[in-house]
């Protein structure tokens, strides 16, 4: 029997598809968290103004929303970030793209399963900083300072690094950063296809982009 039109147009989707694309984010295995300095300036995150966006795509289109950063904070002793952490309720996941109800909640259910962040055994990740460092310059993008730091997500830890731009005063700290993540490296692997095993995540880019905008307060 020959091979059907649509299953020759599947493995041609597969072929092309986004999830084939060369990764760029690196991980490293997880590193010890720093510790903050007693006579450094605590900072605790403005959870109402920080933004957590998350961007993912698949081979025809893509989908972003927020997810909401639930508590966290920062030591800083001069202009030198010397840890923090950040817990993320991923319970909140939201679709921001997507108009019709029923399909919006469809997406946020699929994502919230265990064919992906599986949010009922997972209710949070979190990300912990290992080590930062001011940068002698703004790179391209206007950041000044490149930090490392231990990501949890689901029964996964990896230690990555993050470009951020930094703005700290006195009695305020906020910083600005896109980033991205290989899904795989955190079992974030869709669920298997009707036709053949593995179809879902093949079509799935890999490359899950953040865009970070992070206020934090110092205590009065």
């Amino acid at each position: 029997m020959k091979p059907s039109i649509i299953f020759i147009s599947l493995l041609s989707l597969l072929l092309i598809s986004c999830g084939n694309k060369k990764v760029d984010p690196t991980t490293e295995d997880k590193k010890d968290i720093a510790v903050p300095t007693e006579s450094g300036t605590n900072y605790e995150v403005d959870t109402k103004a920080t933004v957590l966006l998350w961007k993912g795509s698949k081979a025809k289109g893509a989908h972003h929303g927020t997810i909401q950063v639930s508590s966290g904070s920062l030591s800083v002793e001069k202009e030198t970030i010397t840890a923090g952490n950040f817990i993320i309720d991923m319970t909140t996941i939201k679709d921001l793209d997507i108009t019709d109800q029923k399909e919006n909640k469809k997406l946020v259910d699929d994502l919230s399963s265990d064919n992906f962040f599986d949010v009922a055994k997972y209710p949070l990740s979190k990300f912990e900083i290992t080590s930062s460092e001011k940068l002698e310059k703004p790179d391209a993008d206007g950041n000044n300072y490149s930090i490392k730091g231990n990501l949890t997500i689901k029964d996964v830890t990896k230690n990555i690094t993050i470009p951020a731009k930094v703005k700290i005063e006195a009695d305020q700290f906020s910083a600005t950063s896109k980033f991205s993540i290989d899904r795989r490296e955190f079992k974030l692997k869709y669920g298997e296809g009707k036709l053949f095993k593995g179809i879902g995540d093949n079509i799935i880019n890999n490359i899950i982009e953040f865009n970070l905008d992070l206020r934090a307060n110092s205590p009065k």
